[in-house]
């Protein structure tokens, strides 16, 4: 089942206090590009929509895969997510037209807000941390040695 617009009619109506919201949504493929996102798993989605005087509160969960590249190989890795969304929408939003939501926007928002800055593969610990002229510094290391031919400058700061 994709779910990407809630009708609203019954919650304005006052019929019902919660709308379900439940079922899978598949991202488009358009939407990955400019993104680290490389491919996405359809996202489950499951909660409810409830009408709170002139606003709407959507609070659902969002859970799914996406795969995105490692920081050191660049080897596809799995990253599952597990979102729990709480959004309040007011009659005036953009995301409703003709008294239906459309809720992938506000998915896809919190998906983007919840990629990683960077990720690693379970093999990538494995690769090798130096190679030619060039090798991996922690922040530890960063504070080494000074260069020899820089050491006199020290004398002429005063801390």
């Amino acid at each position: 089942m994709i779910i990407l617009k809630i009708d609203l009619t019954k919650l304005i109506n006052n019929n019902l206090y919660k709308v379900p919201v439940y079922g899978e949504v598949v991202i488009p493929k358009e939407l990955l590009n400019g993104t680290d996102i490389r491919r996405i798993s359809p996202v489950k989605v499951n909660g409810f929509i409830s009408n709170n005087e002139r606003e709407y509160e959507l609070d659902i969960n969002v859970t799914g895969t996406m795969i995105l590249p490692c920081a050191r190989t660049l080897k596809d890795v799995d990253y599952p997510f597990n979102i729990d969304i709480c959004e309040i929408i007011n009659e005036n939003s953009l995301e409703i037209n003709q008294n239906r939501l459309e809720i992938l926007p506000i998915i896809w928002q919190y998906i983007l807000v919840d990629v990683p800055l960077r990720v690693l593969a379970p093999d990538a610990k494995e690769e090798s941390l130096e190679g030619d002229g060039w090798r991996l510094i922690t922040e530890d290391e960063d504070k080494e040695e000074i260069d020899p031919r820089l050491a006199k400058l020290k004398d002429y700061i005063k801390e």
